[in-house]
């Protein structure tokens, strides 16, 4: 379930969904993938919900897409020669000198929204299906894979504290964050969700809440920070940013920057997002994309609004919820995906959850910066978009109105279907009229699986006419490794919290009945938001994704093994799509390193041969406390091919961090309870002009101070950190 809290206010979204017609299941016979053990079936293939104007999104009475607004270029806000290469820490000491937030139990911060599973009525799902006999659900139901690391076998890896060639920088942080004129909450935020592109001289790295910062290619800061609100046109129209933040580069019509987050239609003075879109009142979700009309990434910017809510007949409309949006491009394609929350009334079959929404846009007309609706009115016909409302298909274990075990709504829709990311135009699979693809697991109960989905729009070249030739498909790949991780939580290295001090201080801590409260909040653990994939990239043929899964670890001499998380990540073949309209299952592994955790992996593969998977590393060291105790939350990869069949190499340490996470959401009786936080997500993304995939990931960037250095204000330990959250973001590059 999708919560949206404040620090003091539990704020819980009712979760709906509405009713959906559900083509049935074209099934074909089984055939061997290109793993052993693996088959394929397909899923459907289906004309799209809609297909016709953008404008609308529906036969009549929608309103789905308005724009353009145009916005002018950020170029003031970039930064001179002389300070190009400067020290970010003293820019971040002049804007956060002197805020203070206040004392503990006022409002300090706000937790923004999570992808983490479960769905709605999942736990009382997974408690019927223990219960209901046996073969009474086709759904597997597969065991916590393990990984032998003394001696080292397949999945396991050493650790090094080597950069492995990496070459990294500080991003944002905590500071910049909390400090930005247009962050709504008066205070902290978390977690710094993160987007990243490249291309043109250019890497971006874009951050909650509602900001960029632009780098040139060898990762020398080009800008202050520029918020959201000035690039997507809010400011002006009484909006205000609310995150999920993505940004890509399409080299396509002399190349285009694209950035997308949630838009709330209420002001950053009132409160934002959380006193409009989060907040489930009605008409207020939107989803805002700004494409800049050059290949600069400081604009100008043609900007373009998205209405959640764009069928009021779609169950639990006028209350729907765009969560969680990811982005990718084709030839022809801007691709879209989020997935639907009703807030307030039910939706389909009277649950909670709608579905992954996939909306394929004429990325052309875009760049073009053409206009949604023509001067008289009437909706641009040369300016289409394909639905599909992932809600109303059929998943092996039933619908989204019924899961056909418990006979429950919601729970078996399909979710984070994730459209893939071509790094460049040599990458676009130009088959079947234009394609684009997707990736989805299928852990729909939250009790683990061994099956993975792939989805196409094929036909994406008519979106410049009528858009009658787009169709919508699927195939389910079963016996995969298996994968379980419902929001589970990694163990970080024990170090200085003077946060937690100060919770314990001031009579937070909590303890079982009978028991004596800690002097100081117990340090938190690092969240990993489940097993379902975050981003997709696309080159070689290949669809790259990765998840979190539960892994456990066998040592020679140890009698139990131990248990953490870690990696199984998944490579699907197209070229077979592109002749007989099938993919092909081509690898899969785990990335485990010994004795240590992993959490937010991110796949970044070339145009040609090699690949990265990023991740946080961050563990206790385990039974043992390995490697000096563990790892403080820290920026890590691994480098891998399509058909390697895991990692070459060690996992190397690309930014070590350097003090535990300390922010208000790791401290469940401060004054709680709250869900720990990390991520939501890292970002990875390859760029041919320079050979090299640039990454970005959370880690902790300074040492946390004690003692008198440390104030519960903005900018406090010498402006490393803020009082209440101490995130940080790092920025890399490495040659695959």
């Amino acid at each position: 379930m999708r919560r949206y809290k404040l620090l003091i206010t539990v704020l819980s979204l009712a979760l709906p969904v509405g009713l959906a017609v559900t083509p049935g299941l074209a099934s074909a016979a089984p055939a061997v993938s290109g793993r052993s053990g693996v088959t394929s079936t397909s899923l459907f293939t289906v004309k799209p919900t809609f297909a016709g104007p953008a404008a609308t999104g529906c036969a009549s009475g929608c309103s789905l897409l308005t724009g353009p607004l145009v916005t002018p270029s950020t170029r003031s806000l970039a930064l001179s020669a002389g300070t190009a290469a400067g020290s970010a820490t003293a820019s971040r000491n002049a804007a956060a000198a002197g805020a203070v937030l206040g004392s503990l139990g006022k409002p300090i911060g706000r937790l923004l929204p999570s992808p983490a599973r479960p769905l709605p009525g999942a736990a009382a799902a997974r408690a019927r299906a223990s219960a209901a006999p046996a073969g009474a659900s086709s759904a597997p139901s597969p065991a916590t894979p393990e990984v032998s690391c003394a001696p080292f076998g397949p999945g396991c890896a050493p650790i090094s504290l080597g950069n492995g060639g990496a070459v990294g920088v500080k991003g944002m942080n905590a500071v910049d964050s909390a400090t930005a004129p247009t962050n709504p909450s008066g205070g902290d935020t978390e977690p710094p969700d993160q987007g990243l592109c490249a291309g043109n001289g250019s890497v971006v790295e874009a951050n909650n809440v509602g900001q960029v910062l632009v780098f040139d290619s060898r990762l020398h800061r080009q800008s202050q920070i520029i918020p959201l609100d000035t690039i997507m046109g809010l400011t002006a129209k009484g909006w205000s940013s609310g995150g999920d933040i993505s940004c890509l580069y399409d080299h396509s019509n002399g190349g285009h920057w694209f950035f997308t987050e949630f838009a709330s239609a209420t002001t950053e003075a009132s409160g934002g997002p959380f006193s409009g879109c989060f907040l489930g009142v009605a008409n207020t979700c939107f989803e805002a994309i700004a494409v800049t009309q050059g290949n600069s990434p400081f604009g100008p910017y043609n900007d373009y609004y998205l209405n959640a809510n764009y069928n009021q007949a779609e169950p639990g409309a006028p209350f729907l919820l765009n969560d969680f949006t990811k982005i990718g491009v084709s030839r022809d394609a801007f691709l879209l995906f989020y997935d639907e929350f009703p807030q307030v009334t039910p939706g389909i079959g009277g649950g909670g959850f709608n579905g992954a929404q996939e909306f394929a846009f004429d990325k052309n007309a875009m760049e073009r910066g053409a206009p949604v609706t023509l001067p008289n009115g009437s909706p641009n016909a040369r300016f289409n978009v394909a639905i599909e409302n992932m809600g109303t298909l059929p998943t092996p274990d039933g619908t989204c109105a019924s899961d056909n075990q418990t006979q429950q709504p919601g729970i078996t829709c399909w979710f984070s279907v994730i459209p893939a990311l071509p790094p460049d135009a040599g990458q676009f699979d130009n088959s079947h009229g234009g394609s684009g693809f997707m990736l989805d697991t299928l852990d729909f109960r939250g009790t683990g699986d061994n099956r993975l989905a792939a989805f196409d729009w094929t036909g994406l070249s008519s979106l410049d006419g009528k858009a009658n030739g787009v169709r919508f498909g699927g195939q389910l790949f079963s016996g995969t490794d298996s994968y379980s991780d419902l929001n589970l939580f990694a163990p970080q290295k024990a170090g200085p919290i003077p946060l937690g001090d100060e919770c314990g201080a001031a009579g937070l801590s909590t303890a079982p009945p009978g028991q004596t409260p800690p002097a100081s909040c117990p340090e938190g653990t690092i969240a990993t938001n489940g097993d379902n994939f975050t981003q997709v990239g696309q080159a070689q043929g290949q669809l790259w994704g990765a998840i979190s899964t539960q892994v456990t670890q066998s040592f020679r001499g140890e009698a139990t093994p131990e248990a953490h998380l870690g990696v199984a990540y998944f490579v699907i073949g197209t070229r077979d799509f592109d002749s007989r309209g099938t993919f092909t299952f081509t690898s899969q592994s785990y990335v485990s390193p010994a004795h240590e955790d992993l959490t937010m992996p991110v796949m970044g593969p070339a145009d040609n041969g090699g690949a990265i998977i990023a991740f946080t590393l961050t563990g206790d060291g385990g039974p043992t406390g390995a490697d000096g105790g563990g790892f403080f939350p820290s920026t890590a990869f691994a480098r891998l091919t399509a058909s390697s069949g895991g990692i070459r190499g060690p996992v190397h340490v690309a930014d070590l961090g350097q003090s535990p996470q300390d922010g208000f959401g790791e401290y469940l009786g401060f004054p709680g309870p709250l869900d720990q936080r990390w991520g939501d997500y890292s970002a990875a993304v390859f760029d041919a002009q320079t050979g090299q995939v640039y990454f970005a990931n959370e880690y902790i960037q300074f040492p946390n101070c004690t003692g008198a250095d440390f104030t519960l204000t903005l900018g406090t330990c010498g402006g490393t950190r803020d009082g209440f959250a101490n995130w940080g973001t790092s920025v890399n590059a490495v040659t695959p």
